[in-house]
């Protein structure tokens, strides 16, 4: 099958791991024999066409007055262009250029299916609500990476058009390439019960309430080392509450890290941890949370926070646990139990591995995904 992704939001040079998981769908989907064009933007510079993974890449050149609106013509364009190599149309997050993209997919008679994320489809008053309405009247099919994400939009169209099908894991990327030993040394570590973030340092991700409790949890487990793995705008400000609280030997922050070393700083931690919260102000929400399936599959326990789509990535008491982002008693509380019972560690990984082998790999997301692309183009 010939498949036409389109994604405003796309790994580039200067910022590799957003979007990401659009290029691991499309990688996947390559695997499995089919061709795969993505058009996305390319900011301020030329248009360029690239290879990566086998996948074909157009990226649009887009000036900063009027970007949206300039990718949605350019990208039109491009469709019609390429004609008899497509044979449907896939938008990952729903928005104006989910029209440009219909008005592509009735010029070359193909069917247009969408995938919301949660942001997109999160209302935030009338005016928002009815855009987004209009948004889901044009694709055949919307795919939601969640549940949570599902109920957002079938409170805008007719619910028999929204399938949920889950994010996944990039196998290729999680390969342990450095024996734990060996990794500690490497960032002098020593005897060290290990706490791991990854995230863009943004408030969603509530890693300022995992700094805050920390005074709490190191009382319990003093050889305590958080470890965060990211960057973003709120870093300066997270790294002024380690200050206040005087836990710089008990804080490290290692900005972003290239994908394949992520595996490595999986393998190496104890608890994987992130406080996912929803900002409603901002329509920020959670709309799956990939970073808790992907330390999952890495054996370690998870604890997330109790907000958007992060139930279908964590089941609670099980693989890890749900807490409550208001609740900072119960996630003190959780994080030293996971931190000083290592069977219960152990227990809750295992499970975790085996609940992402089974179902939340890119493979399972690809296969389902195709089955709708038959359904539409029937």
């Amino acid at each position: 099958m010939n498949i036409a992704i389109i994604s405003y939001i796309y790994p580039y040079l200067e910022n590799p791991r957003i979007g990401i998981f659009v290029h691991e769908q499309a990688k996947e989907f390559v695997k499995q024999g089919h061709n795969v064009r993505i058009i996305t933007s390319n900011k301020n510079k030329e248009d360029k066409t690239e290879i990566i993974d086998n996948v074909t890449i157009y990226r649009l050149k887009c000036h900063k007055f009027f970007e949206g609106l300039i990718f949605n013509f350019k990208m039109l364009n491009k469709i019609i262009k390429l004609k008899s190599k497509v044979d449907i149309i896939h938008i990952h997050f729903v928005g104006l250029n989910t029209f440009f993209c219909w008005m592509g997919s009735k010029f070359l008679n193909i069917p247009l299916v969408a995938t919301v994320h949660g942001i997109d489809v999160f209302s935030r008053n009338f005016f928002h609500n009815f855009l987004i309405r209009s948004y889901l009247l044009f694709p055949k099919k919307i795919i939601a990476v969640s549940n949570y994400t599902a109920s957002l939009a079938k409170l805008n169209t007719n619910e028999n058009k929204v399938k949920v099908i889950f994010n996944g894991v990039d196998i290729d990327k999680l390969r342990v390439t450095q024996k734990k030993s060996e990794f500690i040394k490497k960032l002098g570590l020593k005897n060290n019960s290990i706490l791991l973030s990854v995230a863009p340092l943004n408030d969603r991700k509530g890693i300022d309430l995992i700094i805050k409790v920390l005074p709490q949890v190191i009382k319990e487990v003093p050889n305590l080392m958080y470890l965060i793995v990211g960057d973003g705008e709120r870093e300066s400000y997270f790294k002024s509450i380690v200050k206040s609280l005087h836990l710089q030997n008990h804080v490290r922050f290692l900005g972003f890290i290239v994908s394949k070393e992520l595996a490595n700083y999986y393998n190496l931690c104890d608890v994987f941890a992130l406080m996912s919260r929803t900002i409603e102000e901002k329509g920020g929400i959670e709309g799956f949370g990939i970073v808790y399936i992907e330390a999952s599959y890495l054996g370690k326990p998870v604890i997330g926070g109790k907000s958007g789509g992060t139930g279908d990535a964590i089941i609670d008491k099980v693989t890890g646990y749900r807490v409550d982002p208001n609740n900072l008693q119960d996630l003190t509380k959780k994080l030293v139990l996971l931190l000083k019972n290592k069977d219960l560690r152990t227990r809750m990984g295992g499970k975790g591995q085996k609940f992402v082998e089974k179902g939340l790999l890119w493979k399972h997301n690809v296969i389902k995904t195709l089955e709708i692309y038959k359904e539409v183009i029937k």
